[in-house]
């Protein structure tokens, strides 16, 4: 059922990402070598290049304005990677069909949750965090979360803890214009995320919620899904206010800023957790995507949160608050099965218009003839206009392949693993044997062989007719244990890219840093190697602990020690949020601060 067939509680308002981006490139322009490196990203050290510059000479470098925007370090260096919604408020409610303005829960606030401590059992106290698994790309941030709420502290409605992380998908153009402005590029995507919540991870919800009760109480659920999509994203300050805040010395963060819009609905076994089931239609101006379910009862539901650009991003950058507004009119929008006419949408009225209150899904009964040619024939989303040069043109992908490991750090996989691909047909089993490509590419900036090319995996597989999903073995290749890097893995069906999905990998080496078995490790020792990059790379954390002082760091040693243990990964405390400490590192960290005889993991 998903989000599509299911009762559902929509959502909007505004969210802001508060990362750090100095370690978005390994490298800053100096002189007249433009790439003069600061860090080693996939080893989290710093660069050779730059080991004889002070800290304070980095960090100057770091936030050193930028010829062309923001600084050579990006546009927030001192950011503590904490997602928050604001003023994201349930905005209808129903069933597909019936799906109103007006219910019990409409205007109640919702937002996500930081972890409790596993071990005290207190908390939360922070925020969800947001994580690129490789820094260097985007396409491979995530989202750890500790759970969810709705409603206010006095007047609760739904509370959820668990710990679980999401993952960006259909990272494409979302907003047509400007061409530029004063932001990094990303202000033209969307980024959309899922995640599930296990009907046992409800600590307490209103019964008398009719809302509420349709998903929680819905025949057959085992969950709740959530699907959100951030969009018009850009740092609060602009390159003056925030060169003028660093030349200051006030250090602020820069937290980008923009729309969020979400559905809650029940979710059900055998569902993916963090990737949207059904059929999948392409955008073929803007490669965004729109997903579609066929039910038993005659509903096509389409979630067509993105498939229609916005024409112009808001006018005021600071308002993510304020209606959304309608998305570029192309004309009368049609939608098709094949040849057949299922219906026609008009741009300027309901469900178009006002797309985000209804979480950007439309419901469409269809008669016994329309709903043949759906389940036969692939769908498409037209109009006949032009917007500031795109079209609308939105074709079904007739093949899909898709998956729940979106992002994998393989030091959580020391024995390989099986990546569950689903493989689609219109939305169906596959009609016939399907060959399944399975090919690795390198990552943006680390693309020598040595950087990426450690995984043995099968170049082809096959589904069989009839079949819905199969596995690809993954392992680290023999003597890989020194390698540091990123990857992904393409899978595509029949050779098509239009049915393509990736899994990302990262990989941290395994190293004793030349250091010998038994010795005890010095502040001179474990600083290089473990603390240096965390400190320029990501100042927050020495709001907590200064990680450029020994006595910080060792008078600290408890709170370090609990938070870089395995009992934490996966929450939204561990250390450092960002999960860039290899096992190695925090080895080494550890013995440190314990003055235990250093001893490198295996």
């Amino acid at each position: 059922m998903s989000i599509l067939n299911g009762p559902r509680l929509n959502f909007w308002g505004g969210i802001t990402t508060d990362v750090s981006v100095s370690n978005n490139t390994p490298c800053l322009p100096q002189n007249a070598d433009n790439g003069w490196p600061v860090f080693d990203l996939a080893r989290s050290i710093v660069a050779p290049q730059a080991e004889a510059y002070s800290d304070d000479e980095l960090n100057a470098m770091i936030d050193t304005p930028s010829a062309v925007r923001y600084t050579l370090g990006g546009w927030n260096h001192f950011g503590d990677h904490q997602v928050f919604m604001e003023n994201a408020l349930v905005s209808s409610q129903g069933s597909p069909g019936s799906v109103s303005t007006s219910g019990d829960l409409v205007g109640q606030p919702i937002g996500l949750l930081g972890s409790v401590d596993p071990v005290t059992g207190q908390g939360p106290f922070t925020g969800p965090m947001m994580v690129d698994l490789d820094p260097t790309a985007s396409t491979t941030t995530q989202i750890f979360v500790g759970g969810l709420q709705i409603g206010t502290d006095d007047d609760l409605q739904l509370l959820i803890h668990c710990n679980t992380v999401c993952s960006s998908f259909d990272v494409q153009t979302r907003v047509l214009k400007p061409n530029t402005m004063d932001a990094p590029g990303s202000f033209h995507a969307s980024g959309t995320f899922q995640l599930t919540f296990p009907l046992s991870s409800i600590v307490q919800w209103n019964r008398n919620s009719a809302g509420l009760k349709s998903i929680i109480e819905a025949p057959g659920a085992t969950g709740i899904v959530l699907r959100f999509v951030m969009f018009e994203m850009c740092p609060k300050m602009t390159t003056a206010e925030l060169n003028a805040d660093y030349a200051a010395n006030k250090n602020d963060p820069n937290p980008s800023i923009g729309r969020v819009i979400g559905t809650l609905a029940p979710a059900f076994a055998n569902e993916p957790l963090n990737c949207q089931p059904s059929r999948q239609l392409i955008n073929q101006d803007t490669d965004n995507a729109a997903y579609a379910e066929l039910a038993s009862n005659g509903l096509l539901s389409i979630d067509m949160v993105n498939l229609i650009p916005k024409q112009t991003f808001r006018a005021d950058r600071t308002d993510i608050t304020s209606p959304i507004g309608p998305n570029a009119n192309y004309g009368p929008v049609s939608i098709t099965a094949g040849t057949t006419q299922l219906t026609t949408l008009d741009p300027t009225s309901s469900p178009l218009v006002d797309y985000y209150v209804y979480g950007g899904i439309v419901d469409l009964p269809l008669s016994a003839t329309q709903q043949q040619a759906a389940q036969t024939s692939a769908l498409a989303v037209n109009a006949p206009g032009t917007v500031d040069d795109s079209t609308l043109q939105a074709l079904e992908s007739e093949y899909r392949v898709y998956g729940d490991l979106r992002n994998v750090y393989l030091e959580d996989y020391p024995d390989g693993l099986s990546i569950t691909l689903q493989v689609r047909y219109l939305g169906g089993p596959v009609p016939a044997a399907t060959a399944i490509s399975i090919e690795q590419s390198p990552p943006a900036l680390y693309t020598a062989p040595q950087d990426y090319e450690f995984l043995d995996f099968p170049a082809t597989l096959t589904v069989e007719a009839g079949q819905r999903s199969i596995s690809v073995p993954v392992a680290l290749k023999p003597g890989s244990e020194a390698q540091a890097g990123f990857v992904a893995l393409n899978c595509t069906a029949n050779g098509l890219d239009s049915s393509g999905y990736f899994t990302s990998f990262r990989k941290y080496a395994q190293t004793d840093f030349g250091i010998p078995v038994g010795t005890l490790i010095t502040w001179d020792m474990v600083y290089p190697h473990v603390l240096r990059f965390h400190y320029l790379a990501f100042p927050a954390m020495s709001r907590y602990v200064a990680l450029n002082k020994p006595d910080a760091v060792m008078g600290a040693k408890n709170t370090i020690l609990a938070r870089i243990a395995d009992v934490y990964k996966g929450t939204t405390l561990y250390m450092p949020v960002v999960r860039s400490m290899s096992p190695s590192q925090r080895a080494l960290l550890s013995a440190y601060l314990t003055q235990t005889p250093w001893q490198p993991p295996q």
